[in-house]
């Protein structure tokens, strides 16, 4: 490609840093001489190298502190409106609230990033380079005539040098993997066992919400989901949104039109997912801070994707489980892309650990290739019981093929897996669980209970099960001014009490008791629907409990008047 067609050609491009797991963003002109000074700064030397990183991290830890120092509280003494946010962003220098995703920006926009964290370039979701080892292009570009269509050009065409990011992520964590001395041995198990049934009321509607919520987040899953690690906060945001959305412990708010219709959406409280500004003494976010805990009675562990060393994380669960005492338990293990279920019994006083192969949540996402010449999981895993000590290699069994199941099946499987480890804890049909009171009485006050009780109790016994999981609560829109943590999920203005095929849901209103139909609405039915847009029902998904909430207005489920 010659310089002058590069020149003719030459176009905007978008420089992006990432470090400590927030992304900096610069929009670069044309004929910006920004990169190569960029990339003419990096040494060779690796002496030279190290100082180089250091000064640069040092750099933006300084940007990150000044964030830290720009941050303001909103309250309900004063007012919050987007223009008073976005002028105290603009004081603090920013566009944007700082996020934990990286910003989209359309597919012809030249894209380059710079992770200090990984140490990485990248030129696209697919072509890494590391800082320590660029190839000889981007030097010899260094001399030419700054051109950021050029250096593109040429480092495209390195892309043969480039390296796969999984490797490097796989290779940071093996130091501590190839210590490891596995505890237990497995029993292979078959996702079958949670897809003979459909065993959760309103399946279709929550199949329907986490699509759109796989939709919303498979591209930047598929970009950055090897940079993270499962103690970061858009890990654990992320996957404790997939979990809210298997057990059906989530609650939705309606929206106005989404941005495609001319309006914007997005609300000051709750936070958006990826964000995590917060109310005052609260942790930013929705999810727990650990990487290991309980949820609806089943162990939730967050694990990075790496299948070679899945029985490790399998022993982990394991452990942590035995030493909380609740046996027997089901455990999954959540790497974002995929999940792996864990059933955990007791047999003659010695636990069994049964376990399911991945099950793909997420399409896009790439499969990650390890170096490892460690046998996979399948071929390693014994067909045997476990007991609480390691005991010697024992010649593996040949397990049948791996049965590939669809991301629907698999998100299937995750729902009654959670209902499986419910219906195991409630009480037996009784009198003792009846109650001394008419039904229609409990159904009233459950009506009356907070959002955090009304799901609590669909855990308590059948009866209580039966009614609550048949209303989904819903929350009008939230008042710009009102950020009280009880003022959304707490007190909801309508429920949807029926869910039809194809998906027509009934929403009643609380107060008046009036119903209305609603059918999914496809995005091409708003731009050919005639001048008049018909009424909709915009459902936002909202995840966690009173004062620790998310939401995902990217995921919005849309709806029109039947």
């Amino acid at each position: 490609m010659s310089l002058v067609a590069a020149q003719t050609r030459s176009r905007m491009g978008i420089q992006l840093v990432r470090y400590r797991g927030k992304y900096y963003s610069q929009l670069l002109q044309p004929n910006s001489d920004a990169i190569s000074e960029l990339l003419s700064t990096i040494p060779a030397d690796n002496v030279e190298y190290i100082l180089w990183l250091k000064r640069k991290r040092q750099q933006y830890a300084a940007k990150e502190k000044s964030l830290e120092d720009s941050v303001f509280t909103l309250d309900n003494a004063r007012t919050h409106s987007r223009e008073y946010v976005t002028q105290k962003l603009r004081e603090a220098e920013l566009r944007n609230l700082p996020s934990t995703l990286a910003p989209k920006y359309p597919s012809h926009i030249p894209f380059f990033q710079i992770d200090l964290d990984l140490q990485l370039l990248s030129i696209s979701p697919q072509i890494h380079f590391s800082l320590r080892d660029l190839p000889p292009d981007t030097a010899a570009s260094s001399s030419t005539p700054s051109n950021p269509s050029l250096l593109w050009s040429l480092l495209h065409n390195a892309a043969n040098h480039s390296i796969p990011l999984s490797s490097l992520v796989l290779g940071e964590s093996e130091s501590d993997l190839d210590t490891y001395e596995p505890s237990f041995s497995t029993i292979p198990l078959s996702a079958n066992r949670w897809l003979a049934s459909n065993s959760r009321l309103h399946q279709n509607f929550y199949d329907l919400a986490f699509s759109n919520f796989q939709i919303a987040y498979s591209e930047q899953l598929n970009q950055d989901y090897f940079r993270w690690s499962p103690d970061e906060f858009i890990f654990r945001e992320l996957a404790y949104a997939i979990i809210s959305f298997a057990s059906g412990r989530l609650s939705f708010r309606i929206e106005d039109l989404p941005s495609c219709c001319g309006r914007q959406y997005g609300s000051p409280w709750p936070s958006e997912l990826n964000f995590g500004y917060h109310l005052a003494g609260h942790a930013p976010g929705s999810a727990p801070e650990g990487t290991l805990y309980w949820f609806d009675n089943v162990l939730v562990s967050l694990v990075p994707d790496i299948p070679e060393r899945i029985h490790i994380y399998i022993d982990k669960a394991v452990n942590f489980g035995l030493e909380q005492g609740n046996l027997p338990f089901q455990a999954v293990l959540i790497s974002l892309s995929t999940v792996v279920l864990l059933d955990v019994e007791i047999d003659n006083e010695i636990p069994v650990v049964k376990h399911t192969e991945p099950l793909k949540l997420f399409e896009t996402c790439p499969k990650p290739n390890g170096s490892s010449p460690e046998p996979s999981p399948s071929s390693s895993l014994v067909d045997l019981r476990i007991t609480s000590t390691y005991s010697p290699a024992i010649p593996p069994q040949p397990l049948p093929p791996e049965q590939v199941f669809s991301v629907k099946e698999s998100f299937t499987a995750l729902s009654n897996f959670f209902t499986t480890a419910t219906l195991r804890h409630l009480k037996p049909h009784g009198p003792d669980t009846q109650g001394c009171l008419p039904s229609e009485l409990y159904y009233m006050i459950l009506d009356f209970t907070d959002n955090a009780t009304f799901l609590t109790c669909a855990r308590v016994s059948h009866l209580f099960r039966t009614y609550c999981l048949s209303k989904i609560r819903v929350c009008e829109n939230q008042n710009e001014n009102d950020i009280t943590p009880s003022s959304l999920i707490d007190t909801y203005s309508h429920q949807i009490i029926q869910v039809r095929s194809p998906l027509c849901l009934t929403l009643q209103n609380r107060e008046s008791g009036e119903q209305s139909e609603w059918s999914p609405w496809d995005e091409k039915d708003i731009m050919h629907g005639g001048s008049e847009l018909p009424k909709s029902l915009c459902l936002v998904p909202v995840f966690g409990e009173s004062a620790r909430l998310s939401q995902s207005s990217k995921a919005m489920s849309v709806f029109w008047k039947s």
